[in-house]
């Protein structure tokens, strides 16, 4: 039977010996130079090769939340409505133009507490009035201390009014401050004088 297998080119079905015979090496040294190498197995790498186990953090050491833990949600606060503050705006700002009044005329009574007291004092017949140097220096402090007394409770009841609290007192407390200052004035005046101490100590 003819073999009709194609020649081998290159080598490709030699055998070991035609291998070596085309190497120009004896059949041990073809042996040799093919066969398989024993590769080294690899070292095992240093610790720090390895992938490091994930360091805790301090999230995980908590213990888990508790129903009893969890922080109260502040209830809404209720807004005052403005209906509500506006009788007070109301009340304050009518007592103090009623004190812008009474200051104006009550200062320009001052400046003449001289005569004034001089008409009452012959008016009710109680003698002539006298102590006019005592009623011109009391005349000038009333007209100075009513003023700043007016001027610190408007501005106590505007600062008041401002940050929505209740007010309206606050001309009430300065008219009522006001009115001592000038009754302590007038008693002093009149226990002064030499014709109204008299009448006051005879009981008329």
């Amino acid at each position: 039977m003819t073999d009709t297998r194609p020649r081998p080119e290159y080598g490709e079905y030699a055998s070991p010996a035609e291998q070596a015979e085309a190497m120009g090496i004896t059949e041990a040294e073809l042996a040799e130079v093919t066969a398989p190498k024993n590769l080294p197995t690899p070292a095992p790498g240093p610790a720090s090769d390895a992938v490091p186990p994930r360091a805790s953090s301090a999230a995980d050491q908590l213990p888990p939340p508790r129903a009893e833990d969890a922080i109260p949600l502040a209830p809404p606060a209720v807004a005052t409505p403005a209906a509500d503050r506006r009788w007070d705006r109301a009340a304050t700002f009518a007592m103090l133009f009623f004190g812008v009044y009474a200051l104006v005329v009550s200062v320009a009574s001052f400046r003449e507490l001289g005569p004034a007291m001089q008409q009452t004092t012959a008016q009710f017949g109680y003698g002539e009035f006298t102590s006019f140097a005592l009623a011109s220096t009391f005349g000038f402090w009333l007209s100075i201390i009513e003023p700043v007394i007016f001027v610190v409770t408007a501005g106590i009841a505007l600062v008041r009014l401002r940050a929505g609290k209740l007010s309206f007192f606050v001309p009430l407390i300065g008219g009522a401050v006001g009115f001592i200052v000038v009754l302590v004035f007038f008693a002093i005046l009149m226990y002064s004088d030499p014709a109204l101490s008299a009448a006051f100590q005879s009981g008329q």
